[in-house]
């Protein structure tokens, strides 16, 4: 007997190997295996067991042994081969890569799971009248549900209560997703008073001791309640009934960065769906493809309306049109709140529109910009780059290059720079407010040492930083005590982008940032856009409302949640290569629409100023009117012969334009 294996490499193929009669009796497929792979000893998957007649080894000079079996039973009771046979198809990775990654972090020796915690009185999960009918649907039959809370301040209490309902039978156990890792502290105390010894963390920043143990006690059923980050949505358990996404908006959990490609939200609510059991999606402004499977019937919605935090009309919103203040990095109006609110004992949130010191810098006298020399786009200036000078840094391939000292076109040494980064913003407000503490947290400080990012937070939680700079990601929940400012420096950042999204992203971002103040608040935003449709929105501050224009106009235009979307970008320094490149890629989806339905292509679309370049590069966007249209949309997109000179990047779903 054969025994067909799945490796977690980029290759879209299984691999055969012989089946000792010793095991024919235990192996199954799901089973974890150990085989020799080239020069080492690997472990893969087994996908299926079949005799030899019924294998097609025209690929394989001689077929080796496994040496082992890894698994007595699979490690998961829905069947994750048909789950990672989905996301392959969906997304478009390698299914050995998708497959991998339910297993990527099993130990080849699973460590015994501790034993159980001693018993302890759990705490009576709180009251809460406002959410008494998603409890009641919870206890019931399983199914899909979307929670809008009217402020995240209240999932310390309305968690332990949502899984205290949904996880009554002994054995049942649940998953809580969270955007940020910072979350996780106090959520497990919260439902560590319910289920008592019984909550377990997952996230990249444990030790391999800590994961192994997070990872056996998930499948060995120690764990209630598992609290994890992203790729928490992959881990075994021995009796999931409850898989809860916290801020299900937040782009966090589209992974989009590395193979495999997939969304954390999709892959839940297949999941739970796989497995009989239930899925909750909670946000304060959920996404509009969430808030459309609502109303389409797919998830049933519940609305939380807890006590308001605020009384009165709430935060004063002004919004200011920087065409009235040009070259200003805070407007007047703004300059002299801020002044007066750090005065008064108050602390401020600044928002900037991205990292680093300026999004650009260019040549005074003949207006040259530095582009990435690999990949093409514009380069970052970082004020301060690792040997203590300002650098240029490539967003999209991390490429860095010094500040040049001379323009290359003319010469010139006399260099400006446009668009105010995080680093830039902070130094303003610092020469602003030279008496205050002015602090930053953004992407690179997250990125960069554990001690600073907590040390940032901490300071501005605790009522020590008077002011923090940052990017949108400084808006999850810092919870300042004295918080009574908060402004956007670039809004047009997201609203000028071709993103279809960027009309959702920004809302959620003013909304997220009113939230957080209270009463008597103030939040600006600067603009040169004031006469956005989004800023007519923001004197109700009335998120259903908004979702529903949204969705109506998503609908009319025939976006997500009413198509599927394909991106298919080409470049090349040959420009005629890549009209070739396109025209295979049009050929191929020329069956796209041929049904009568709304399917179709956009584009190309080329990038402002290429023109000025010797580097080509546009994108197309298929719009499939089905999931399944979409899946043969991408597999005849990445089967396209590689045209010479030419890079292909083909993604489905994309978050980024």
């Amino acid at each position: 007997m054969l025994a067909e294996i799945s490796f977690p490499i980029p290759l879209r193929k299984t691999f055969y190997y012989l089946l000792p009669e010793a095991l024919e009796l235990e192996a199954a497929p799901g089973l974890r295996v150990l085989a020799s792979f080239g020069k080492r000893e690997a472990v893969g998957v087994l996908v299926r067991v079949l005799s030899e007649k019924d294998a097609d080894l025209t690929r394989f000079r001689e077929l080796k042994t496994i040496t082992r079996l890894l698994d007595e039973n699979p490690l998961f009771p829905e069947d994750a081969l048909a789950l990672s046979a989905w996301m392959a198809g969906r997304w478009g990775s390698p299914p050995g890569l998708c497959l991998g990654a339910f297993y990527a972090h099993a130990p080849k020796e699973p460590p015994p799971a501790p034993p159980p915690a001693p018993p302890a009185l759990p705490a009576a999960a709180p009251d809460l009248p406002e959410i008494k009918n998603l409890l009641a649907a919870l206890a019931g039959k399983a199914g899909a549900y979307l929670l809008r809370l009217a402020a995240l301040e209240r999932r310390e209490l309305v968690y332990p209560a949502v899984f205290s309902a949904a996880l009554r039978a002994e054995g049942a156990q649940g998953l809580l997703l969270v955007p940020d890792l910072n979350f996780i502290p106090p959520l497990a105390a919260a439902l560590e008073a319910v289920f008592p010894g019984r909550v377990g963390v997952w996230h990249a920043r444990l030790t391999p001791k800590k994961r192994a143990e997070a990872w056996a006690g998930a499948l060995a059923g120690r764990f209630k309640v598992l609290i994890a980050t992203r790729t928490g949505v992959f881990l075994p358990f021995k009796d999931l009934k409850l898989g809860v996404m916290d801020g299900e908006h937040e782009e966090i959990y589209k992974q989009a960065e590395a193979e495999p490609y997939y969304h954390a939200r999709e892959v839940l609510l297949k999941r739970m769906a796989a497995l009989g059991g239930s899925c909750l999606l909670a946000s304060p402004c959920p996404s509009i493809e969430a808030w459309g499977a609502a109303a389409g019937g797919r998830l049933q919605r519940f609305d939380a309306v807890p006590p308001a935090p605020v009384s009165g009309p709430g935060p004063d919103v002004r919004v200011l049109d920087m065409a009235q203040y040009p070259g200003d990095i805070l407007a007047r109006p703004l300059a002299d709140s801020l002044r007066a609110a750090v005065a008064a004992g108050g602390q401020a949130l600044i928002i900037a529109g991205r990292k680093g010191y300026a999004s650009r810098l260019f040549c005074a006298n003949c207006g040259w910009m530095p582009r990435c020399p690999d990949c093409g786009p514009g380069m970052t200036l970082l004020k301060t780059g690792a040997a203590g000078g300002p650098v240029l840094l490539c967003r999209r391939c991390g490429k860095k290059d010094p500040k040049p000292e001379t323009c290359p076109k003319c010469a010139g040494k006399v260099f400006r720079d446009y668009g105010a980064g995080s680093q830039k913003t902070q130094e303003f407000v610092s020469r602003l407010l030279p008496g205050a503490k002015v602090a930053r947290f953004d992407g690179d400080v997250l990125r960069g040492s554990l001690k600073t990012m907590r040390s940032e937070l901490d300071s501005f939680s605790k009522g020590e930083t008077d002011v923090l700079v940052g990017t949108r990601i400084a808006l999850r929940e810092l919870g300042a005590p004295r918080l009574s400012l908060l402004a956007f420096v670039d809004a047009d950042s997201d609203l000028s982008s071709a993103d279809f999204r960027a009309s959702e992203k920004a809302y959620q971002a003013f909304y997220g940032a009113w939230r957080l103040l209270g009463a008597k608040g103030e939040l600006f935003i600067q603009t040169r856009e004031a006469g956005h449709y989004v800023f007519s929105r923001l004197n109700e501050m009335d998120y259903p409302s908004f979702a529903d224009g949204e969705l109506a106009a998503r609908k009319d235009f025939f976006y997500p949640p009413f198509s599927h979307i394909v991106k298919a970008r080409f470049a090349s320094y040959d420009g005629n290569a890549l009209d070739a490149a396109a025209a295979d890629f049009l050929r191929a989806l020329s069956f796209l629409g041929a049904a009568g339905d709304a399917s179709e292509i956009l584009g190309p679309v080329t990038p402002p100023g290429q023109e000025k370049r010797k580097f080509h590069s546009e994108y197309y966007l298929v719009k499939a009117a089905s999931e399944a249209a979409a899946a043969l949309c991408l597999e005849k997109a990445m089967a396209l012969p590689q045209r010479q000179g030419v890079k292909y990047f083909i993604e489905a779903d994309p978050y980024g334009f």
